[in-house]
């Protein structure tokens, strides 16, 4: 019995870590997005005004 419940902790874990990493991921991806986007909607209003 304390096989399938060191089973399901194993399994319980291993999704906490893999969700907390994604989670990481997500954010750290998102971010880098967003700054890229403003830089270039920046980059562009700057050449629509000079025009």
């Amino acid at each position: 019995m304390t096989f399938w419940i060191d089973l399901w902790k194993l399994f319980l874990l291993v999704g906490v870590v893999l969700f907390a990493g994604m989670s990481v991921w997500v954010i750290v991806a998102g971010f880098r997005d967003i700054r890229r986007m403003c830089s270039r909607l920046e980059h562009s209003h700057d050449e629509t005004a000079e025009q």
